[in-house]
């Protein structure tokens, strides 16, 4: 596998460099597919990005058939997103403002906008899915635009916080849209980001890369892009195994030039043999195995006694239906 410099077709969208290191030349199903690493500033991406139209196309009538298989939520996928949706709270509830004024980017079945609901947030959503954005108006009551969002607008200042768990590794210019969400915070304002860690060892390294995400994210990258956009980056943190990082940032109270390139990003995981042999000689890879087939057990099991999405996220109605 070739290490040396590489000329992309586009330079690289959050630092501008020319030139990239080639990380893969197939994706996860082993078809056809160029990523390429910026050496300067970590970030991973599909070469050739793929266009405004395309993404709006692709996500509006693919995206989910082609990744999860299903045009309409499943149940047990409807319980892990409740799940989730819970921990997320748990994990982030007390950093958000009282009655806040929430947009969720990328909201698909409405779980956590449900949650934040019912925590006492004014919240909304955008989902470019038209049948998962049904599902939660349906379900939940909440509001969801069935948009693209690189079509969505809202009003300057009008909001308090924006989230988006899982979807910047989906859009080719990660830094106009971060620019266009500052817009729409108040001063103070919260930006909730959540990414997977492309750069992560407990990570099939032939596994790590598809069409759906044509940017990849590391540590250092998604720092970079953060303080490239004109942001205060108050948290960011890996999740578990390390497969995700999750960020907390702030809208300044005024406007600051960018920050002077950092120190280069440690070498990115190349997928080679090499790579691959050490990730099946690691034992952590296969507790790993053995915890997601627990836990896809514990969901099928779940659903199997009727447990809803919303007895997850209402512990009281789970505690009365386990009573009665």
């Amino acid at each position: 596998m070739p290490s040396s410099p590489f000329i992309p077709q586009s330079p690289c969208p959050v630092c501008g460099q020319k030139e990239a290191i080639v990380a893969s030349r197939r994706d996860r199903r082993g078809e056809p597919l160029l990523t390429v690493c910026c050496p300067h500033c970590g970030l991973f991406r599909n070469d050739p990005l793929p266009t405004s139209d395309e993404l709006r196309r692709f996500h509006a009538a693919e995206y989910r058939e082609s990744y999860k298989g299903v045009r309409t939520p499943k149940a047990r996928n409807l319980y892990r997103s409740a799940r989730l949706a819970r921990h997320r709270l748990e994990q982030i509830g007390r950093r958000l403002p009282a009655r806040a004024r929430i947009l969720d980017v990328g909201s698909g079945s409405g779980e956590w906008l449900a949650a934040l609901a019912a925590a006492g947030h004014q919240v909304s959503g955008v989902e470019p899915d038209p049948h998962y954005g049904e599902y939660a108006r349906q379900q939940y009551g909440v509001s969801v635009e069935t948009a693209g969002i690189l079509d969505l607008e809202r009003p300057e200042g009008s909001l308090d916080v924006i989230t988006l768990f899982h979807v910047l590794e989906h859009l080719p210019d990660p830094l106009a849209v971060l620019a266009k969400f500052r817009g729409w915070l108040r001063p103070g304002g919260l930006l909730i980001v959540e990414v997977p860690n492309t750069n992560c060892v407990h990570q099939n390294p032939a596994g790590r890369f598809h069409a759906a995400h044509v940017i990849g994210f590391t540590r250092e990258s998604l720092d970079h892009a953060l303080r490239a956009g004109g942001w205060e980056r108050m948290e960011l943190s890996l999740g578990s195994q390390e497969r995700n990082l999750l960020a907390i940032a702030r809208k300044p109270a005024a406007e600051s030039a960018p920050p002077p390139p950092g120190a280069p990003p440690p070498p990115p995981l190349l997928t080679s043999p090499a790579t691959l042999w050490r990730y099946y000689l690691r034992p952590a890879t296969y507790l790993r195995f053995l915890a997601r087939m627990a836990q896809f057990t514990a969901e099928w099991l779940a659903v199997r006694r009727g447990v809803t999405p919303r007895a997850v996220l209402d512990p009281a109605q789970n505690s009365n239906r386990k009573t009665s």
